[in-house]
């Protein structure tokens, strides 16, 4: 009827109202009967309609164009409602005589977010269908009756376009004009009406979108080809706004002859995605869901629906399961027993099978198992008992389950199990000997490797690694069945008896044999990277009774015996018997005492004073010691090295510099100055707020620096050289002195005693012992004296308890002295009053 309008001008006019509109319906032009129905039929055989097997078309008989018409509108309304998925919508073309010569049928799906805007889609197709005919003068349409109601429904378009932040626009390729909407000219917040060209629009986009939307847009122009890009447009003002580009081509008598598209402001879309936690956590269940399998279910089990998803992880094609029994899903003995759980569920209401997140095996179409989860809800659906299921791959999950057990519970080196893994076996055994009736022991063994970081440090971690993973495999193979292997800190090894063992002989054999097995395993040479290692490794050992042990008791007596083994030398094998366990204890209940014995004032000074040639006090040492209410008085060559273990020794060090400032202010109320030398630790003194709190006290009883001297051990100065010197250096300059003390029981270097601020080294009593009645010299001896001559520092020797000793020092050039042969340490009353009566 309408010749010299073609189907291509039809639908590229359809076409091009779907894109601005953003209606993702579609319209079907038709102009008679036949035609109509040929355009519905085509829709349903491609499958444009979904679920409309069953549609057909019937007619009525003739009585006008447009009664036919009315019934066929009529049908698809009342069959795609059947559907309840798709809503229709029809408008009519008259001629100028009111007789009706076709019609735009547009099929909405209800679940699209913009069906409210297909109505005006509709509208705006018929109006530029109708200013189309026009055009080809041979057809005039009132359906439209002014410019000012075709303006109305611009208007209406432009508002919506502003409301969605959705723009359109249209290129006249004969001469590239650009026709923009109100909102284009919005979202570039360019000036309305003002004139625009392809190059100018094109400019607010970066290069490299821009080069991508030019190269599209000529594609579209060559080929046909439709495009859409996302990217960023940067407005004259500096703001940058997130669009989604989109483009098209209109035909006109099979040529191209416009492009056409929209711009889409999708700012605010990535705004929620990327601000919320909330609505992260939704959207990534959402997208968990779309790679599931969803099924539904009947009452007797037949599978109703189910979604694409289950070809890719049960390999079946949805179409050849729908009708089958739900347990070709299930291995063995599941589907066997499917059918009488879910009859039990019906009548009693009662099953497990109804919650979410169980987890089940599922089987696959080629036989094989995987893990699944299944979430399993009940509705009514027309009034029919249904059941949905969701099902969830989990193999990765569980993959990625099984490697975080692995590395929480195994070595990622050795492969071994690791200390949560003893942790957890020894508890297990320590649960299974307490179930026992009998007296049972539990066996337990440490290795650690002697000087290993050094041969990491020597030879690279590469090969450290190797040794270990050859002593690894070692000690698996010794061990036998009783026994387990297991990587703990570092370069150290456990082995634990995984069952409780009695107190045969036969048991204590094994145990025997297999600590020097293992250690000549040890020290066998390995050979890695075509060079021969040899390395050694302390053995300590321990058997508890069950009854009395604990994963803590035995990790910290092995910890103990551990520092035993290594006292004794490389190498060494140490089994700890019940007099060691007594040592532990003592050790365990010294080292939980210091904070209590500080509160409960256990802990006291005796100041043993010093003397120069002519026996006059020129200061006085303090030292600590400790009575404590179970373990009676402890020696500091007992508590100290156990204090210095953890930061205890900073507490106790700080405790005594301020009984010493005390003393010293009280001798100074009564008019005498003295100065009292303190120890201070190696770990004391490397503290960053060891200056701070010595100068705290020192003002907090009014005294100079000049009345304390810091006596620190030739250990600490090797061990921290750098950090000690910065802090000597510091406090010398505020008046502090040092003293190097035991000085020749370390190893220190003369290169830079000679750069440290001190001013007296002190003469081990080890070496003054060595003075006797035989007139022979002792070189240590005098070797220090002339290197504090050398230095310029004065000379303290200590332990002096004769007469000889004192003339053989003296005759050496020695200046100071200390030793029962002077004075005992004395309580600090009698030696206040020492000190007052001897100044």
């Amino acid at each position: 009827m309408f010749k010299n309008l073609s189907t291509s001008d039809i639908a590229s006019i359809v076409e091009q109202v779907t894109e601005v509109t953003r209606c993702s319906g579609f319209c079907v032009v038709s102009f008679d009967q036949r035609q109509f129905a040929r355009e519905i039929n085509f829709l349903v055989i491609e499958g444009e309609v979904a679920d409309v097997s069953s549609f057909e078309l019937s007619f009525k008989p003739k009585e006008s164009q447009h009664h036919h018409l009315h019934h066929l509108a009529t049908f698809v309304v009342n069959g795609i409602d059947i559907l309840k998925d798709y809503c229709c919508l029809v408008k009519y073309l008259e001629l100028a005589d009111k007789t009706v010569a076709g019609c735009v049928v547009m099929l909405v799906n209800k679940a699209d977010e913009v069906a409210p805007m297909a109505e005006l889609a509709l509208d705006l197709a018929c109006e530029r269908l109708n200013l189309a005919l026009e055009r080809t003068h041979t057809y005039k349409c009132p359906v439209i009756n002014t410019n000012s109601h075709l303006n109305q429904k611009l208007e209406l378009l432009n508002e919506i376009g502003s409301i969605s932040k959705t723009g359109g626009w249209e290129v006249d390729l004969s001469n590239n004009a650009v026709t923009w909407t109100d909102e284009m000219y919005s979202l570039y917040r360019l000036p309305l009406g003002s004139r625009i060209s392809i190059k100018a629009s094109m400019s607010y986009f970066p290069a490299e979108t821009r080069a991508a939307i030019m190269a599209s847009f000529r594609h579209v122009i060559s080929e046909g080809k439709e495009y859409c890009h996302e990217g960023f447009l940067t407005r004259p003002d500096g703001s940058t706004i997130r669009v989604k580009a989109t483009g098209k081509p209109r035909y006109s008598n099979k040529k191209i002859t416009h492009v056409y598209g929209a711009l889409e402001d999708i700012t605010e879309q990535y705004r929620l995605l990327e601000t919320e936690y909330n609505y992260a956590a939704y959207l990534t269940a959402i997208l968990d869901n779309l790679n599931d399998v969803v099924v539904t279910i009947d009452t007797h089990g037949t599978i109703i629906t189910a979604n694409k998803t289950i070809q890719k992880i049960f390999g079946h094609r949805p179409e050849d399961v729908i009708g089958e029994d739900v347990s070709i899903l299930m291995p063995e003995p599941y589907a066997k027993y499917h059918s009488e759980f879910l009859a039990h569920y019906l009548d009693t209401g009662k099953a497990k099978i109804i919650g979410v997140g169980r987890e089940l095996p599922g089987l696959h179409k080629d036989g094989h198992t995987l893990p699944i989860e299944l979430s399993l809800s009940e509705v009514i659906q027309d009034g029919q008992r249904q059941f949905i299921g969701i099902v969830k791959d989990i193999t990765e999950r569980k993959k990625a389950l099984e490697e975080i057990y692995k590395t929480a519970y195994f070595d990622e080196l050795t492969k071994l199990p690791n200390l949560r893994t003893f942790e957890n076996d020894l508890n297990k055994v320590l649960n299974q000997a307490s179930s026992n009736y009998n007296a049972l022991d539990i066996y337990c063994c440490l290795i650690d490797m002697d000087n290993f970081t050094q041969y990491n440090l020597s030879f690279g971690k590469h090969v450290g690694d190797s040794i270990l993973l050859v002593i690894a495999g070692r000690l698996s193979e010794v061990v036998g069945e009783m026994l387990k292997v297991y990587r703990g800190f570092g370069d150290n090894f456990l082995i634990l008896s995984t069952t409780p063992i009695d107190g045969s002989r036969d048991s204590d054999n094994v145990i025997n044999s297999l600590e020097w097995e293992l250690h000549k395993l040890i020290t066998a040479p390995i050979e890695v990277d075509k060079l021969t290692h040899h390395v050694t490794a302390a053995i300590s050992s321990c058997r508890l009774e069950a009854s009395k042990a604990s994963y803590e008791k035995i990790n910290g007596i092995l910890s103990f015996g551990k520092k035993r083994a290594k006292k004794q030398g490389p190498g060494s094998v140490l089994t700890l018997d019940k007099a060691a366990y007594e040592d532990y204890n003592r050790y365990n209940t010294i080292t939980h005492s210091f904070q209590q014995a500080l509160q409960d004032k256990e802990f006291y000074l005796m100041l043993q004073p010093q003397y120069n040639a002519a026996k006059e006090v020129i200061g006085s040492e303090a030292l600590i010691r400790w009575e404590h209410p179970q373990l009676g008085m402890i020696s500091p060559a007992e508590f100290i090295p156990i204090a210095e273990e953890s930061d205890a020794i900073i507490d106790i060090g700080n405790w005594v510099i301020d009984e010493a400032c005390r003393l010293l202010h009280e001798c100074q109320q009564q008019g005498k100055s003295t100065r009292i030398a303190v120890n201070i630790s190696g770990r004391h003194i490397v503290r960053a707020d060891f200056t701070q709190t010595l100068l705290h006290l020192i003002d907090k009883w009014q005294l100079s620096p000049e009345s304390l001297m810091l006596e620190i051990t030739e250990t600490t100065l090797v061990s921290s050289i750098d950090l000690v010197r910065e802090r000597m250096d510091k406090l010398g300059d505020l008046g502090f002195s040092f003293s190097i003390d035991d000085f020749g029981t370390g190893y220190s270097s003369l290169s830079y005693l000679k750069e440290l601020p001190i001013s007296e080294l002190k003469i081990d009593r080890y070496f003054v012992d060595e003075i006797n009645f035989n007139d022979e010299d002792v070189p240590i001896v005098n070797s220090i004296i002339d290197l504090a001559h050398a230095l310029s520092v004065s000379c303290v020797a200590e332990g002096i308890e004769n007469a000889f000793q004192l003339e053989y020092l003296q005759l050496r050039g020695c200046e100071f002295f200390q030793g029962f042969y002077f004075s005992r340490p004395l309580p600090e009353n009698a030696w206040k009053d020492y000190i007052i009566t001897s100044l």
